[in-house]
């Protein structure tokens, strides 16, 4: 009965988020990625098919590309404050340098799986 009520309710919320998904990004309700007071609320987008994605589809992808990096980039500024601040344990600061780092290897990960993308559906829409 849980499990029911529970997809009920996130469809229903799916549904009415659907309403504002042009104005208002989609967020989690907890974090993808947290260190101390950092948190980061948005996944890295996923490569539609190249084979079956349309012009709205790569166009889309896109900006979900670049509004994931300005979240990104908001993230990474309150990592380099914590990893920056000499008041903290060695710890903090260290756990929010690695995170740094990470979210690097996050980001250069997706823009090569776009450029993979791009390259497929280029070749498949010449």
């Amino acid at each position: 009965m849980k499990k029911a009520m529970m997809a009920a309710t996130a469809g229903l919320m799916a549904m009415a988020g659907a309403a504002f998904a042009e104005e208002e990004e989609m967020q989690p309700a907890e974090p993808v990625a947290q260190v101390g007071e950092c948190k980061l609320m948005v996944a890295a987008p996923e490569m539609p098919d190249p084979k079956e994605a349309t012009a709205e589809d790569r166009s889309a992808t896109i900006g979900e590309i670049k509004a994931y990096q300005g979240k990104l980039n908001e993230y990474r500024e309150c990592l380099t404050a914590v990893s920056e601040n000499e008041e903290l344990e060695v710890e903090p600061r260290q756990a929010a340098l690695d995170e740094f780092n990470r979210t690097v290897k996050v980001e250069t990960k997706m823009v090569e799986d776009w450029q993979k993308f791009d390259k497929k559906y280029k070749k498949e829409n010449a």
